[in-house]
């Protein structure tokens, strides 16, 4: 049997996990007067490493990945100007 009651559903279809395709929030009565984003990350807070937008968490990959080429181009530089110094004197 069905009842005919309203209720505010957030449903998130990228869950970011390889086991669950859907996750299926039921808001409670009280706040369901929340704002979009509110719920939003109140979903995002409790789900399994949940991010609304998949292209940020790719875009922080993206920068750690510069990050470390960078840190390493450095500390390459700084080895080879370090044997020069002991080189030269």
């Amino acid at each position: 049997m069905v009842k005919g009651v309203s209720k505010t559903v957030i449903v998130v279809n990228n869950t970011g996990s390889k086991l669950f395709e859907k996750i299926v929030f039921y808001v409670t009565p009280e706040y369901g007067n929340l704002n979009a984003k509110q719920l939003r990350k109140a979903a995002s807070e409790f789900s399994f490493n949940y991010d609304y937008s998949p292209a940020k968490s790719l875009r922080k990959r993206y920068k750690r990945k510069l990050n470390i080429k960078l840190l390493s181009i450095l500390g390459l530089g700084l080895a080879i100007l370090t044997v020069a110094l002991i080189l030269i004197l």
